[in-house]
């Protein structure tokens, strides 16, 4: 297991409940400590609120969605730049790291995100795409460093 995923924001997490869907099965994860307290102690390390691991029908892990508590900045209608504190759901590939919403100030609830990944992997399909998304990202990098070692 990656460093990443063994760092306290994700062995805090909690497993509440097991779902299965035709082709995957889905470990649903949560935060014992509730959005406040994780912005209030945890801000720095990115703390996740809700995580969602998939698993194909052989059990075989392929990939997690989190969703992730960060300070960041926007750019304002007015030029300037404003911080701010946004949830941001996250998707954990073999390789890299994409972001797949962001749910600005608004705490989203678990329903609420749970509903979104669900529609991710039943209506959209998106398991397999961000597979193959993340391995060509990743073929595409090591072209690149060996490009750049020349």
């Amino acid at each position: 297991m990656s460093q990443a995923l063994m760092s306290p924001r994700w062995l805090r997490l909690v497993k509440v409940e097991e779902i299965e869907t035709d082709v995957y099965f889905i470990d649903l994860y949560v935060s014992p400590l509730p959005a406040a307290e994780l912005i209030s102690q945890h801000l720095s390390e990115n703390p996740v609120l809700y995580a969602f691991a998939v698993f194909n029908k052989e059990n075989k892990y392929l990939l997690s969605y989190a969703l992730e508590i960060r300070e960041t900045s926007r750019l304002l209608d007015s030029g300037e730049e404003e911080t701010y504190i946004g949830y941001f759901l996250e998707t954990y590939c073999e390789h890299k790291q994409f972001s797949c919403k962001n749910f600005k100030e608004t705490t989203p609830t678990l329903e609420t995100v749970r509903a979104f990944v669900l529609s991710l992997v039943n209506e959209y399909d998106a398991i397999p795409k961000m597979i193959n998304y993340d391995q060509e990202s990743a073929k595409r990098d090591i072209v690149q460093d060996s490009d750049e070692g020349e």
